[in-house]
């Protein structure tokens, strides 16, 4: 399941300024950058749809997956705790997007959880 790690960005006008972060390599060692919350998923409320949208586009595209724009989102049930949204993107891919209050973004195929749900795995 890809992660996204989030971090403040002062380049985006959006209430909620996020970016990627990623992580940083030195040699071959890999430590991931989090940032402790800075109240990110009040934030991501407070949105708007079309800038949720954004965000949310964002996330989806920085963790490698497909998506020409999201269409159209909406707050689910969260997840083990963390709030949680359901992106529908323009090519009719479907993202479930968690965030944990450290910032991390987890971006799941709705659509291969749901089946996943269904056959009991």
């Amino acid at each position: 399941m890809p992660r996204l790690f989030l971090c403040p960005a002062l380049a985006l006008s959006l209430p909620l300024s996020l970016m990627a972060c990623g992580e940083v390599r030195q040699g071959n060692e890999t430590t991931a950058v989090t940032v402790p919350d800075n109240g990110y998923s009040a934030r991501m409320a407070a949105l708007n749809e079309g800038e949720r949208n954004a965000v949310l586009f964002r996330a989806i595209r920085d963790a490698g997956r497909d998506c020409q724009g999201v269409a159209r989102s909406q707050t689910v049930d969260p997840v083990q705790g963390k709030p949680a949204w359901l992106a529908s993107c323009e090519d009719d891919g479907q993202w479930l997007v968690v965030m944990g209050n450290d910032g991390i973004a987890t971006v799941t195929n709705a659509r291969e959880l749901a089946g996943a749900r269904r056959t009991g795995g």
